[in-house]
Formats: C-alpha cells, structure tokens, sequence
C-alpha cells in the first residue's frame, strides 16, 4: 500500500463565526487573484482522532486520525513539528484505510522515532473526538507550484461538549513562500484573522478533558549546543520566546488570568532580547524591534500588581503583620484588582497590530536570514557576549557602596537582561557552575522588586489619614531597613561569584 508523505507548511489563521460569511467572500476574491474559479472545490470531512489510554502519541506530540472525505478514507499520522508565530511546520505521513479502525502498521517502519512502542500504542488505540467540517477548497498558482486555502466552517465534538471551528489554512505546496505570507496579511486585515496557535487536534484533547492547558509561568533555559552555528544559537532561542508567548497566550484566550499575562511578558522579553541581537548581526529587523517594545509596554501594570500581590499574598512575609490592620489590607486588595488590565489585553491580542507583528516574527523565524558572522560557533561568541555584559553588570553594582533603593530599582533592569541572555546561552555551560552564579543575582533581583512592594506600601500609609498609625509607620520603615540589609548580603554574595562562562 503506497504512503503519501509530505513536510506540511501551513499558515493557520483563526476568525470569529460571526465572519464565516464574510470569510467565504474575501476567501474568493483573494482566490481570483491566484486562479480562476474552477480551481474551487467544497468537501464535506468527518474526522475521527485516536489516542491510547495513556495518551502516548500526545506524549509523543503526534496526532492520528482517519478522514471521511465522500466514501475515501485516509489515515493520516502528524509527526513532531513546531509552530512560528501561526505557521506550522511538521512531517504529515497518510494511507488510504478500509474502515474507520486505525492500523498504524499500514505506514513504514522508518517513520517511527527509535524508542516508540508501535504494536503497544496500536493495541490501546481508541477514538477521543471527532471534527466534522464543510472545507472549503481554492488551490492558488504560486511560483513554481500551488497554495492550497482552505475555509473550514464545522465542530469539535467530544462527547457531550463542542467546540466551533472557524479557521483558514493556507499550505505551501512548492509555491512561493511569499505569497503565503501576503495572504495572510490580507486576512488579518480584511478579516480580523488571528494567528492559530492551537491545532484541531489539540483543540480536541482540550475539549475531551485529555488535557490541560496552564501558563508557563518560568522560563527555561534554550536548548543549544556547542556545535550549533550563533545563527542556529539565535533562532532556537527566539523560537523559544515565540513558543512561551503564544502557548500562555492561548492560556489568557480561553481563561484570562494574570499568571498567563505575566508568562506573555516574559516571552514577548525574551523575543525582545533576541530580536536585538541579531539586529546587532546585521539582520534587518530594528522595526520588529520597536514594534515588540510597543507590545510590551501593555504589560506595565504588572510591575505594580505584583509589588501589591507581595503584600497581600497569604504565604508572603507581609500577610500576617498587615491583617492586623484589616482596612488597609481590604484596600490593598482592592488596589490589587484594580490595577488588573486583563480586558485591555485581550483587546490588543485581537488588534491588527498584534497579529500583524506575530505574522512578520513567523516569517523571520521562516526566512532565517544570516551573515557571514552567523556562521562561527556559537560557543566562544556567546562566552564573549556574556563576559562583557556581566561585566558591566558587576561594575554598576561596585560602584557604590551603600547602595540606595532608588540606585537598585534603577539597576534591576539591566540585571534582568543579564539573566535573560543567560536563558540563551547557559546550556552551553556546566549546570552546576552556571546555576551557582545565577542564584544570588536572582535573589538580588527578587529582593529588588520588593522594593516596589513597600513603596506602595508607603504611598498608601502616607497617601491616607485612615491608616496614618505610628506602630504601622514605624513597622514599615523598619521592613524597608531590614530589606536593604537582605539586598546587601546578596549584592556582596552575587559579586564573588566566579563567572561560569569563563571556567
């Protein structure tokens, strides 16, 4: 039985059903301006997923399921892959089938990664949703080859719970990559379209309560190695910013809170990082730049709601001192809820402006543009970049010393950077030497942002007669004392630190 393989490519863009309508117009004009209208087709697919009890094609991020297209039946295996910004990129293997029973030995042994367990996964195999869809179909002349969009209009359905699909895909198929993204583009702008993030499949898994989705609240360190090229080095990690972003932003779009607001700050900072350093390789992407450092100052009202979530968390050293004072705690957590701008945030994430610059960062990621510098490992030139860097970290924090609290929240900034590019770049170092270094910069830096915990704390006091209590006021200052104490212990701690990068 012959197997159709392919490297599937596609943009997936996301609408409202209240455009689905309106889609199928706009699909059409953008379709006559490729091809004629012939090359239209309508379908209606009826998908069924499998997955065994313990889930281990999700483990092992594949997706099966056999299609219903009229009476054809194909099965069809997803391989790992990725997805930059909404395009995904990853291995698509099908087979015709006689019924709707999976039977993965009807595709090649070769596909298959060494460690998987075919016959146990193929004797536990059940189905755990279903899509059903009407497609529509354009095939669009590009380059030396086609773009297929596809309006797909239908349900998820697990048991007794749906979902609704609204969704354009456009594949390359030997086009011109191009043509894609310009599309794509039209869409947004015409549409309203959003980059999708999540695939049907695991829409699916979502929908049947075979899994969750949860912020990444904790950046890890970028998988790299010594033998990776710096412009290997520099993608990887800015697609694993990319990555964070849109996973915690999916988090906020299904359940708004502010552990995903605080995982999309963290992610759209590490793309930041990245962006700016391969500007600094000769890559053209300054207005990418100034377009994320946009994006990012949406987010501003996080620093104050995390200084108030320090004084008013119940497993933080201010809890239980300022229940003792129980209208002032009532106001603080009043302050803390009001200073949340989830709604807002969720109105950016479904600008034009948003999508349009995660569509340009897919594209880059896409494109990966190099320069003859790119080319050296990326090794001894990320030892280079993290000596200077912490170099002047070290210097600004020797250079007084008593050090002000004004002189640390003017600093933290340029620490946080540091520890940033090393997110990077560690995993090229020795873990333990790498995460002794880092330990007391980090504590540093925490103790620094509690700093604007107790300036609230402060404006608050001062800012109201109600609270105006001088057992209160004197409580504070000695906090705030006792603060600087704990941050001059690890300034001190952090400076002796021998660098990792230089053992």
């Amino acid at each position: 039985m012959s197997q159709n393989t392919s490297q599937e490519l596609e943009l997936k863009l996301v609408i409202e059903p209240s455009q689905r309508d309106n889609a199928l117009t706009v699909c059409q004009q953008l379709a006559e301006t490729f091809a004629t209208a012939a090359d239209y087709q309508q379908l209606e697919l009826e998908n069924a997923y499998f997955d065994t009890s313990d889930l281990r094609l999700r483990q092992f991020d594949m997706g099966l399921r056999i299609r219903r297209s009229g009476d054809q039946l194909e099965q069809t295996i997803k391989l790992a892959g990725r997805v930059l910004g909404g395009m995904h990129e990853r291995p698509e293997y099908n087979v015709p089938i006689a019924d709707m029973v999976p039977d993965l030995t009807l595709f090649d042994e070769d596909i298959w990664p060494d460690d998987f367990p075919v016959y146990d996964v193929q004797r536990d195999l059940q189905q755990l949703f279903v899509t059903d869809f009407k497609r529509h179909r354009w095939l669009l002349k590009s380059g030396d080859g086609v773009i297929e969009m596809v309006l797909d209009l239908g349900q998820v359905l697990a048991q007794e719970s749906s979902e609704r699909i609204a969704e354009i895909e456009l594949e390359l198929q030997g086009g011109d990559i191009n043509d894609v993204y310009r599309l794509g583009q039209q869409l947004v702008e015409q549409l309203n379209a959003r980059m999708g993030s999540l695939s049907k499949a695991a829409r699916g898994y979502l929908l049947a309560g075979r899994s969750v989705l949860e912020p990444f609240v904790q950046t890890h360190f970028v998988s790299t190695k010594a033998e990776h090229s710096l412009g290997e080095a520099l993608y990887r990690a800015l697609e694993y910013g990319l990555k964070h972003w849109q996973h915690n932003e999916s988090c906020l779009e299904r359940h708004a809170n502010v552990r995903a607001a605080q995982g999309m700050a963290d992610g759209i900072y590490l793309c930041k990082s990245v962006l700016e350093l391969l500007a600094n390789q000769g890559i053209e992407c300054t207005g990418l730049v100034d377009r994320i450092s946009t994006m990012l100052s949406h987010f501003g009202w996080l620093k104050r709601f995390e200084g108030l979530a320090e004084l008013t968390a119940e497993d933080g050293a201010y809890h239980r001192a300022l229940k003792r004072y129980n209208s002032l705690y009532e106001a603080l957590q009043d302050s803390q809820q009001q200073v949340v701008q989830l709604t807002q945030l969720l109105e950016l994430v479904r600008s034009s402006d948003y999508q349009l610059l995660l569509l340009d960062l897919s594209r880059l990621m896409i494109e990966r543009q190099q320069t003859d510098d790119m080319q050296q490992p990326c090794e001894q030139w990320a030892t280079a970049l993290l000596r200077d860097d912490w170099r002047d970290v070290q210097q600004e924090f020797e250079q007084v010393e008593d050090m002000s609290e004004e002189r640390y929240l003017k600093l933290l900034p340029k620490l946080q950077h540091s520890l940033m590019l090393g997110i990077c770049f560690g995993q090229l170092f020795d873990a333990n030497l790498r995460d002794s270094f880092r330990a007391p910069w980090q504590d540093l830096a925490r103790g620094i942002r509690e700093i604007t915990a107790l300036h609230i704390l402060h404006e608050t006091v001062k800012n109201s007669d109600d609270f105006n209590d001088e057992k209160l006021i004197d409580w504070q200052r000695m906090q705030r004392e006792s603060l600087l104490t704990a941050l001059e212990y690890s300034r001190k701690a952090a400076l002796k630190r021998e660098p990792y990068w230089q053992l």
